[in-house]
């Protein structure tokens, strides 16, 4: 049987949004060839004329066409950002006694808010039923009916450790049912994000998260979204996108902001935030409205090591301090290299006292000791490990790099860029020490000496083969693509504030 797909996509993406083509072309076609079976109409027509008339019918529709992939604790670094920073300063922010309301656009089968729910039940505990309210909202009933069960496979816990799922689930053979201390503290509703109006109920949210379902959508559909979206929040809400969706969603609706290396929008004023201490060590944290995160939280339980070192560790299990067990010596900088890159700080430097009693010289273990110690923000320590391995290779642009960002978060800007061009020097091709140069000569209100620096960045990175920049030790998972979009960013917004100049 041939079905014309074009009004079918037309009327869906009327209602709801969704663009079908491509392989989204080929699954409408099985999923309308089975309804028109189901529904025992003769052709395509006929359905299409009681599709149009009946609102169960197009819901049977989208249930079979929407894609469900989602898992517990996914994206787990800003499942760290919410609860160690977002949501204290909203916290403080409270004037009265109302919870925080926390929503999950596009929740699926339930995996993302029921992990909202357990990552604050880590952080606070009993407290949780008092300072937050939770929603799912879904335009797939059959996913929301199964979000309500709480009922999961194994494929739902990819990454996550067996103490979390024997703290939180009780196992029935091959499911995992939700205890219902969990499980009780969501509501879900039925949504369309494409709804022109939206129920009283799902008004008034402090933070939404939106994550990896943008993907779904054109450009002009995902600026209606995020407006509607936009007016769900509360003044200072937040609105969390998908990592890997962020960027491409900043649509003029609301301002852009990065913090910890990770992007999100508010509503709100930036004025607002409080100033913090220097922030951990991740690339991505030089670009758009940067945002502090206040300390006033950090006598509260700091609890680690949920998740298997697969994914990175986020502080959301045991409310104590963890005990690492000295390693077994018969390992690898490798093997320490992976421990950083899942961000085990722990494990990691555990391992490194062991090869530097070996080995007290070993330049790489050195380097990796700094590194930890300034994701710990331990900066004179990080200096002092760094200095050391230049003592044993004065050409080790790894070194240099920590050097210059040890200084730079201390804020020794002329240090930090001696250090940065002491890379560049050594080595050209670094491009990594020459983007941070850019940021530094940007921030100090050098922009000629910043564009020429982020312009050499875009021109190393768009060789068919990317020079080596010459770091040999430290993990820094650089995606040479976002690199590229921060250099052009900021190229864009200085060659901006040129044109202005030029009008005055």
């Amino acid at each position: 049987m041939t079905i014309d797909l074009a009004p079918f996509q037309k009327l869906i993406k009327q209602r709801c949004g969704l663009i079908l083509e491509g392989i989204g072309e080929e699954k409408l076609a099985t999923v309308l060839a089975q309804r028109i079976t189901v529904t025992r109409l003769g052709n395509s027509a006929e359905y299409y004329f009681h599709l149009q008339g009946s609102s169960d019918e197009f819901q049977d529709l989208v249930n079979l066409l929407t894609i469900n992939e989602t898992y517990f604790f996914r994206e787990v670094e800003q499942l760290h950002l919410l609860t160690e920073r977002l949501v204290p300063r909203l916290l403080m922010q409270r004037e009265d006694n109302q919870p925080l309301r926390i929503l999950s656009a596009g929740c699926s089968t339930g995996e993302e808010p029921y992990s909202l729910v357990m990552a604050l039940r880590e952080k606070y505990g009993d407290d949780v039923p008092r300072l937050f309210s939770f929603t799912g909202g879904d335009i797939d009933t059959q996913a929301l009916a199964k979000a309500r069960s709480g009922r999961y496979n194994e494929f739902s816990f990819r990454g996550v450790a067996a103490a979390i799922k024997a703290r939180y689930f009780d196992q029935d053979g091959w499911a995992y049912h939700l205890k219902d201390e969990i499980r009780n503290r969501v509501e879900f509703h039925e949504m369309n994000l494409f709804a022109e109006e939206f129920p009283a109920a799902l008004h008034g949210y402090d933070i939404i998260f939106f994550r990896n379902v943008s993907i779904y959508f054109d450009t002009p559909t995902r600026r209606i979204i995020q407006q509607n979206l936009a007016s769900l929040l509360n003044d200072n809400g937040y609105l969390m996108i998908g990592t890997a969706e962020t960027i491409a969603n900043d649509l003029g609706v609301l301002p852009l902001v990065e913090e910890d290396g990770l992007f999100y929008f508010s509503k709100g004023q930036h004025s607002a935030f409080v100033p913090a201490a220097a922030p951990v060590f991740d690339l991505s944290r030089h670009v758009v409205a940067k945002v502090a995160a206040p300390d006033h939280h950090e006598n509260l339980p700091d609890v680690r090591s949920v998740l298997s070192p697969v994914v990175p560790s986020l502080p959301i299990a045991e409310c104590v301090e963890p005990t690492v067990a000295l390693p077994d010596p018969c390992f690898s900088i490798d093997e320490v290299q992976q421990q950083c890159r899942a961000k085990r700080y722990d494990e990691a430097m555990a391992m490194i006292v062991v090869l530097l009693e070996r080995n007290p010289g070993d330049t790489s273990s050195l380097l990796l000791k700094a590194h930890i110690q300034l994701n710990r923000k331990e900066f004179e320590l990080a200096e002092a490990s760094a200095r050391q391995a230049l003592q044993t290779d004065p050409w080790s642009i790894d070194a240099l790099v920590l050097l210059g960002l040890a200084a730079k978060w201390r804020e020794l800007i002329g240090e930090a860029v001696r250090w940065f061009k002491q890379a560049v020097y050594a080595r050209h091709e670094c491009w990594l020490a020459r983007y941070y140069l850019a940021d530094l000569y940007r921030a100090g209100g050098e922009p000629d000496k910043a564009r020429r620096e982020y312009r050499g960045v875009l021109q190393l990175l768009s060789q068919s083969t990317v020079p080596d920049n010459g770091i040999r030790v430290l993990p820094l998972g650089v995606v040479h693509s976002e690199l590229r979009f921060l250099c052009t960013h900021q190229l864009a917004k200085l060659g901006d504030q040129q044109r202005m100049a030029g009008r005055k």
